[in-house]
C-alpha cells in the first residue's frame, strides 16, 4: 500500500509539472480584440491534484507565483519539460490552451475576474496501458508588480 501511495505521489508532482509546463505561449491576441479582465503583475496561484484511487486528503495545495499579462496569460511553472504549450484562445474573460508533452496531454481553462481567476486543468496520462485523467484546479491572486 505504501508503494502504490508513493507512486501516486511521484504521479500527482509529474502532472503538476506538466501541466504548469515553463514552455513558450504562442499569444494569438491582435490589437482589434478586446482585452482581459486582469491585472498585469505577480499572480500567486494554488493548485490542488484530483487522481482517480488517491485517498483524499492525501493530495495537498501547492502554490506558486508567475508574472501574467495580457500577452501572457497562460499560468506555468518553473521547470523546463519537453512540453508545448498550443491551441491558445481567449473567449471573453475566459483563456483556454492545450499542453502538448511525450507522455501526457493537458487541456487547461481559466476565467480572469480582475485581480483573481479561477481554472482547471484536465491531464491524461498512460499507466500500465490504460488512460488515466488527472483534474487540477488553480485559483490566483494579483499580488503585486512583477521584479524584473
Amino acid at each position: 500500500m505504501k508503494r502504490h501511495a508513493g507512486f501516486l505521489t511521484v504521479l500527482a508532482m509529474l502532472v503538476c509539472v506538466l501541466v504548469m509546463a515553463g514552455c513558450e505561449q504562442k499569444p494569438k491576441a491582435s490589437s482589434s480584440m478586446p482585452a482581459l479582465n486582469m491585472k498585469d503583475g505577480l499572480w500567486e496561484v494554488t493548485s490542488m491534484v484530483e487522481m482517480p484511487g488517491m485517498p483524499a486528503g492525501m493530495m495537498k495545495p501547492h502554490t506558486f507565483t508567475n508574472c501574467l499579462s495580457q500577452k501572457d496569460s497562460v499560468p506555468k511553472g518553473k521547470n523546463e519539460t519537453d512540453c508545448t504549450v498550443k491551441d491558445v484562445k481567449t473567449d471573453g474573460n475566459t483563456v483556454s490552451w492545450t499542453v502538448a508533452c511525450k507522455e501526457a496531454t493537458s487541456k487547461g481553462k481559466i476565467t480572469y475576474a480582475g485581480t483573481t481567476y479561477e481554472g482547471m486543468t484536465e491531464t491524461t496520462i498512460k499507466q500500465e496501458g490504460k488512460d488515466m485523467t488527472i483534474k487540477t484546479t488553480m485559483k490566483g491572486k494579483h499580488i503585486g508588480p512583477c521584479s524584473k
